[in-house]
């Protein structure tokens, strides 16, 4: 009578082609993880800004243009966003700014550039800008140059009453659009 059943090496065999697919379906998953990761990160960062600026402007009547100061952005920010950690004049690898935040959900903001008066509200144009790391302290700490491997580090333009990602790379990851230098 014979057994039933499988073999030493039909079971080995079974198990090396079981991790060699997923040798080479882990990573990729990984990397779309933290991509989604990253954008979703992204659009919290920009929209906590835009909620910032807005709270600015209806309770003390506030636009960026009205701030005569630099130095005073940063308390704009400061007082609207649940900021735990600050300090002024930063350099943190790719980051440097005349002021710098992090917030309660672990963020890290820079303010790269913040021009008094130079928001006019008819013209729509740029006041300064921001660079967002958005997972804080943790890895890659690079700036995203292309929407196919989207890093934690984002460049976002302040204008008179809002805030929008600020160059092309960033636009592409904030809308989802494939990078054109992928394709």
């Amino acid at each position: 009578m014979r057994k039933l059943g499988f073999t030493l090496a039909e079971v080995l065999i079974t198990l090396v082609i079981i991790g060699v697919i997923a040798a080479m379906t882990v990573p990729t998953l990984m990397n779309n993880t933290n991509s989604q990761e990253f954008r979703s990160a992204l659009k919290k960062a920009i929209s906590s800004i835009n909620q910032a600026i807005e709270r600015e402007y209806a309770v003390d009547g506030n636009t960026l243009g009205d701030i005569e100061q630099a130095n005073l952005l940063s308390d704009v920010f400061k007082q609207n966003l649940q900021v735990i950690e600050d300090s002024y004049s930063i350099s943190k690898g790719d980051l440097s700014g005349q002021s710098a935040f992090v917030t309660a959900d672990g963020m890290f903001f820079v303010i790269n550039g913040f021009t008094p008066g130079s928001c006019d509200f008819e013209n729509e144009d740029v006041c300064g800008s921001i660079y967002v790391d958005v997972n804080g302290e943790k890895g890659p700490n690079k700036k995203t140059t292309t929407s196919a491997h989207p890093r934690d580090i984002y460049f976002i333009q302040l204008y008179n009453q809002r805030a929008v990602a600020g160059d092309p790379a960033t636009q592409e990851v904030m809308f989802d659009k494939p990078s054109s230098s992928s394709t």
